[in-house]
Formats: C-alpha cells, sequence, structure tokens
C-alpha cells in the first residue's frame, strides 16, 4: 500500500480514514468455523461409507435392489430377490403410487388396519406401462380379467408381477391361460382368479391391483391422470376426485414436481431446444440492458424518486377527496329516503370512518413528503456518487459471477454429500405374511404367502446429523456473502477516504485482500448468526408441518407469529452485519465494536437511513424489473411469430429469470456501495468539520448535505487555489533555475 495513499500520519492518529496498519479480527471465530468444516468433512467420510445416492436418483425396490445397476447382496439379508441385476431394468414401478417412498416401508396400506400387516410393493422393470389395467373391475364376474392381462402382457415385453413369479408359482396359472384364446374358459376354477395372486388390499404383490399407463420421470414410473379417468370412463366407472388427488399429491411431494404436467413440459423443453439462439440472445441484452442502467442509473434515479414524491403527493390529496365525495353521495341519497333502512346507515357512517382514516393517513405521508424532500436530495447524489465509483472500478460488476460460482459449488457439494447422508441407512429384513382373498380355500400354501422385504433403516442420531449439515449449509451460503459484501465496502472505502481518486489503485483487489487476510473471523462471526436464526426458523417450519394436523387454532397463531418474528429479525441482523463489514472493512476493527460504531452512526441518522432504504431500495426494484420487462419483451417479439414454437412464454420466462439474475447481480454492487458510502459520509461528517486540518473527504455533491457546507466549500475552494499557486510557483523556480544553467 503506498504511504499517504488514503491519509497522512497526522490523520492516522486522529483516527480517521481506513485504517492502514490493520490486524486481524475475531481470530476465535474463524478458528471455531475452520473446526466445524473439519466436522461436516467427518460426516462426509462416514456418509459416504454407508450411503449410495444411487438409490435417490434411480430408485430401489422392495427388496433393496437398486433400479438400473448390478446390484450386490447386501451383509445380514435374507431376502431371496435382493442383490440382483437390475442393469436392463432402469424405471421404478409402485403397486401403489398413492404410497411411495420415503412413506413405503413404513406405513401401512391401510393405517387404521393393523391387521393383517402389508407394506406396498416396487419393482424395477425395463419400461413403463404403456398400457392401464383398470383399478376398478364391472363386477364379480370378471375379477380374473387381470391375472389374464398382465399374462398376454408379459409375452409382450412388460412384466408387472414379482421377480420370478411366471417362472415359481405363477408358472401353472400361465401355461393354463396359454392354452386359451380368451379368459372365460379358465373362469371354473378358483385356483386360477385374480385374488390368489393379488392381496387383499392390493399393495404387496406378487401381481398389483391395478397398473396405470405411466411416463418416466426421474426413473420413476409416473401414472397419467388423465388416463385413469379415461380407463375409469372405459370400463363404465367412476373415478373419484379424492383417489385422483390423493394420487397427484403424493407424486409432487416425492419428486417436487407437478407430474400432471409432464407432457406439458415435454412439448416446452422441445421449444427450449429450437429457440436457444433467441435465448442467447435474450440474455446478452439482458447484460446490456443492466449495463447501460448502471450507467444512467443517477439521472434515471433523480427523475424516478420526484416522480414518486410528486405521484405520492398527488395521491395523498387526491384519495382523500375521492372518500369524502362518495360519502357525500352516499349521505345525499339516505337524506332524500323517507325511510333509512339501519344497513344503509351503517354504510354511509362506515364511508365516513374510512375517509377520516385516509385522510390522517395522507396528511401524515404528506407531510413526511415535505418534510424530508431535503433528504431525498441526499440519496439522489448517493446515486451518483455510487454510479461515479462503479464506473472507475468496472471490474467491481464481476464479483458477483465469483460470488455465484463459489455459491453454486458449495451447494453442489452439499447437495452431493447430502445423497449420501440421506441413503446412509442399514439394509434390514422385513418379512410378514401375505393375506389373500382365496387363501382360505387352499389354493396357496403357507410358504408362498411369507414374503421378505428389505428396507434400509436409519440410524438413531440422524436426526443430528441432518440439523449439523443443515446449518453447514446456511453457515456456508452465509459466509460468502458476507466476504463478498465486505469486499466490496473495502474498495468503495478506498475510493471515499482518498483524497486524489486518481492515486487509488486496484480497489477490488486489496479489498478481497483485506478480507481474506485479516476479516475472515469477523465474516465468520456475524454469519454465524445469520445461520442461528435460518436454522432455528427452519426447525420451526419442520414442527409446523408435523403437527399441523394436531394443532389448535390458538397454537397455529402462535407459531405464525414467532415465525413472523424470526424473519424480522434475520432481516434487523442483516442489516446490522451489512454495516458492520462496512465498519470493520475501512476502520479494521471487529465485530461487536463495529456493531456498536455503527449502530451509533446510524441511529444519529435514523431519518436519512429510512428514506435511503426505502426510498432507495424501491429505485434499485424498478432498475431490476426494468431489465426483465425489457428482456421479455424482445423475447415476445422474437419467438411470438415463429410457428415452430408452441409454448413460447417458457423461452421467455427463462430468459427473464436470467435477466432477474443478472440485474440483481450489478445492483447488489451498486446497493451495497450506496450503504458503504452513506457510512463513510456520516463518519466523515462526525469526525471533520471542513475546517484547515480537518477537510472533508466527501465529494463537493456531498458536501452541500452538511450543517456547515458553506464553509468547508470555501475553505475547500481556498485550499485548491493556495495548491494552485504553490504548482505554479514550483514551476516558475523551477524555469529561472534552468535558465541560470543555460547561462
Amino acid at each position: 500500500m503506498a504511504e499517504g495513499q488514503f491519509q497522512s500520519k497526522e490523520e492516522d492518529k486522529k483516527d480517521v480514514g481506513p485504517l492502514k496498519d490493520r490486524g486481524c479480527t475475531d481470530i476465535i471465530c474463524i478458528l471455531i468455523f475452520i473446526i466445524f468444516l473439519g466436522g461436516m468433512g467427518v460426516i462426509a467420510y462416514f456418509a459416504f461409507t454407508l450411503g449410495d445416492p444411487w438409490r435417490i436418483l434411480n430408485g430401489y425396490d422392495s427388496f433393496g435392489n437398486t433400479c438400473g445397476i448390478k446390484n450386490t447382496k447386501p451383509e445380514g439379508v435374507t431376502a431371496n430377490l435382493a442383490g440382483r441385476d437390475m442393469t436392463e431394468y432402469p424405471y421404478l414401478m409402485y403397486f401403489d403410487p398413492t404410497v411411495m417412498l420415503p412413506d413405503s416401508i413404513n406405513t401401512l396400506r391401510d393405517p387404521t388396519d393393523t391387521t393383517p400387516v402389508e407394506y406396498t410393493m416396487m419393482l424395477c422393470v425395463k419400461k413403463c406401462p404403456d398400457v392401464s389395467v383398470y383399478p376398478i373391475t364391472a363386477g364379480t364376474g370378471t375379477e380374473f380379467y387381470k391375472m389374464w392381462s398382465y399374462n398376454k402382457y408379459r409375452k409382450e415385453g412388460q412384466d408387472f408381477c414379482e421377480y420370478e413369479f411366471w417362472d415359481t408359482y405363477g408358472k401353472e396359472l400361465a401355461e393354463e391361460m396359454d392354452n386359451h384364446s380368451t379368459g372365460f374358459g379358465i373362469s371354473a376354477s378358483d385356483k386360477f382368479k385374480d385374488a390368489n395372486y393379488i392381496t387383499n388390499k392390493g399393495a404387496s404383490g406378487p401381481c398389483p391391483e391395478f397398473v396405470l399407463k405411466s411416463d418416466p420421470i426421474m426413473n420413476r414410473c409416473i401414472p397419467l391422470f388423465d388416463e385413469l379417468t379415461n380407463a375409469a370412463e372405459d370400463a363404465g366407472e367412476e373415478v373419484t376426485e379424492d383417489f385422483v388427488n390423493e394420487l397427484e399429491n403424493k407424486l409432487n411431494a416425492l419428486l417436487g414436481t407437478n407430474v400432471s404436467a409432464s407432457q406439458v413440459m415435454q412439448y416446452a423443453m422441445a421449444d427450449v431446444m429450437n429457440s436457444y439462439r433467441e435465448i442467447a440472445v435474450m440474455c446478452g441484452s439482458s447484460l446490456i440492458i443492466s449495463f447501460i442502467i448502471i450507467l444512467l442509473l443517477g439521472w434515471i434515479a433523480q427523475i424516478m424518486i420526484y416522480a414518486i414524491s410528486i405521484l405520492a403527493a398527488v395521491a395523498c390529496i387526491a384519495g382523500p377527496a375521492y372518500f369524502w365525495y362518495v360519502w357525500y353521495q352516499a349521505k345525499e341519497e339516505l337524506d332524500k329516503q323517507t325511510i333509512k333502512l339501519e344497513s344503509q346507515v351503517d354504510n354511509v357512517q362506515t364511508l365516513m370512518i374510512y375517509a377520516i382514516i385516509i385522510t390522517v393517513i395522507c396528511v401524515v405521508v404528506l407531510l413526511l413528503i415535505i418534510f424530508l424532500r431535503s433528504r431525498v436530495g441526499l440519496m439522489v447524489t448517493l446515486f451518483k456518487e455510487a454510479g461515479f465509483m462503479v464506473m472507475r472500478m468496472i471490474v467491481i460488476l464481476f464479483t458477483p459471477i465469483i460470488l455465484a460460482l463459489f455459491i453454486l459449488a458449495w451447494a453442489a457439494l452439499w447437495s452431493f454429500v447430502s445423497g449420501y447422508i440421506y441413503t446412509a441407512g442399514t439394509a434390514t429384513d422385513l418379512t410378514f405374511t401375505r393375506q389373500y382373498a382365496m387363501s382360505d380355500q387352499g389354493a396357496l400354501t403357507d410358504a408362498e404367502m411369507n414374503i421378505t422385504m428389505v428396507y434400509y433403516k436409519d440410524h438413531d442420531y440422524i436426526i443430528y446429523v441432518w440439523l449439523y449439515h443443515l446449518f453447514g449449509l446456511y453457515w456456508g451460503t452465509e459466509f460468502f456473502l458476507a466476504c463478498h459484501e465486505m469486499a466490496i465496502a473495502g474498495a468503495f472505502c478506498q475510493f471515499y477516504w482518498t483524497r486524489d481518486k486518481r492515486k487509488v489503485s486496484f480497489p477490488v483487489v486489496r479489498g478481497i485482500w483485506w478480507v481474506f487476510r485479516y476479516h475472515l473471523g469477523t465474516v465468520a462471526f456475524g454469519s454465524c448468526i445469520i445461520a442461528i436464526i435460518q436454522l432455528i426458523r427452519t426447525i420451526l417450519a419442520y414442527i409446523q408441518n408435523k403437527t399441523k394436523d394436531s394443532q389448535s387454532e390458538v397454537v397455529k397463531y402462535l407459531l405464525m407469529c414467532l415465525q413472523c418474528c424470526l424473519w424480522c429479525f434475520e432481516k434487523v441482523m442483516k442489516f446490522i452485519n451489512r454495516n458492520a463489514y462496512i465498519y470493520t472493512a475501512f476502520k479494521g476493527s471487529n465485530f461487536c465494536t463495529s456493531c456498536k460504531k455503527v449502530f451509533g452512526l446510524l441511529m444519529s441518522n435514523l431519518v436519512r437511513v429510512g428514506v435511503i432504504n426505502c426510498v432507495g431500495s424501491f429505485i434499485l426494484f424498478i432498475g431490476k424489473f426494468l431489465v426483465v420487462m425489457v428482456t421479455g419483451i424482445l423475447g415476445y417479439f422474437m419467438l411470438s411469430k415463429d410457428e415452430q414454437i408452441e409454448y413460447w412464454a417458457i423461452p421467455v420466462l427463462i430468459a427473464s429469470i436470467f435477466a432477474f439474475a443478472v440485474a440483481h447481480t450489478f445492483f447488489s454492487v451498486y446497493e451495497i456501495g450506496i450503504d458503504t458510502i452513506f457510512v463513510c459520509f456520516a463518519e466523515d461528517e462526525t469526525k471533520n468539520d471542513g475546517t484547515p486540518g480537518r477537510e472533508y473527504y466527501m465529494s463537493k455533491n456531498l458536501m452541500q448535505w452538511v450543517d456547515n457546507s458553506s464553509e468547508a466549500l470555501k475553505n475547500l475552494k481556498r485550499k485548491k487555489g493556495q495548491q494552485r499557486a504553490q504548482a505554479k510557483a514550483a514551476k516558475s523556480g523551477k524555469s529561472g533555475e534552468v535558465e541560470m544553467s543555460e547561462k
């Protein structure tokens, strides 16, 4: 760092400007953070040892076999059908789609009936069913038709029954069916009826109670709901709406997507592929538009702020006038009536109350607009100052991209480890007895009625592992965000606290260096506080979800209030943290000291802070909105007339989301810059008074917003005049020396 770049030694002693000789802050916090990351590493090691994410990606059947891969039989498992090669069976089919993972093992088919116990069967299949076997039978005389259909589809390459069923105790059934051209010839023998091979509740097989035509989504066979309804209508029956809703909700909960729109999404993805050039143009346009708005934001902000103020003032006058006019009209109509209904009188009185309330509110807002008009001018100046500094260090606009890459990498690593944690269970046998409707007739032996499934039992301490791991996600994400905020604040501080702005060199690099060399402990401290609040909110939301059916209205209300309070507390702490990072960036103090100092600055400028955060945030939102709107309109004109694109709104939506992300990236730097300049301005106003030896660091535009601005500007003008005179005299003296040497 060049000597005297920020302030002289005398000024350094006066505690003015950014600290030059820094030291590490909150060292104990960064040590705790490193130890915590080590704990996450230990969890990841054991998760890698015990887990298998392919069970999530591909799904696994009722015997512990992961679909689409070659399996080995787990230790301690006795199920005969475990450890099968499923390389050619990539899709998971549910016998009962309303009972799916993670509920399928631990949930009874009928929770109200504990005898007999029956668990739903899941099998890996070569392809998802492209046919339907109706879930409704049209009468008692047709109950064998399902097994007949299953055998027919098996010969066509679609097997819906348990592995090896047709080669073992279903072999006789298959041979008998193959000898008849229809199913009617075997109806006389009870042992060939559906009830012998479909359990009472139709969940655990060996054959399903019904099969629905399905689409492969995330390697799961997801039923088509339209097909279900059509099948029922063809059978002359009605499918209850509750059943369809239950099925759809269960699938949505499992896959995290709206499966009823699967076919629409397939068309939409095709449109995206066909319009990738237009999407690229829209995304590139969003970058250009964001950059242009950044360049013009000072001017745009000034127009927007005054336009909003004028419109708000007009609304504050027109709104009450309109309500009083409506009340007057209603009162006139009421006075003309000889018989006045009580409801009409109440309506007129209610209108008057509304008019009074709105008038009071509008008068207060109008007074605030009048008395705060000078504060709005300060915010306009801050926007201009931030724009000037951003243009002088344009590379700062690319720092959010680096931040996004770090956060994406952290989220990807966290998700990768989460897959192993989620599947880090122990394979365990689950043996029970199948119950069939016709079993009392002796058609099946006791051995054929027993079934051993496999499920993965969670470890007793898994809930604590998840809490630790989730807290790591929150803390790590907030840590990266805090590093970015402090680095950006450090860059802006260097510009503010340098008298000659031309001498500022590599401010962004130096700001990043300050963070990683001195202040990682402070960043870890502040981000930990936010992460703790977020974890508490998550736990509370989990409790709300698990107990929502058993809660009283009072408990629900209290939990909602608590959740709201925590949300507000998190927002307040994020605001305090950001300003503390700003103070640390230029004073080098620890987190607690920075919070204390910056809180005093903010409280002494409370009105200014309110205006900047309310109106300023709205202006930045308008800027983001403009980027998204222009990008969306451009996409509409490019795609709406294209006959090859069926769902043009999907590509436009994708580009608009990208545009918002780009705009947020650019404007987040701008937002941090405004907050940093304001904190520096407040500190400068407190430490200096504009007199010789205590000159302000702020620009002329900002100087007009301090109380003694006129005197300070005179001193600044006088000092510059003296500097020019000294420079001129020095130049003249140097010229004289040159002339003497020539002689």
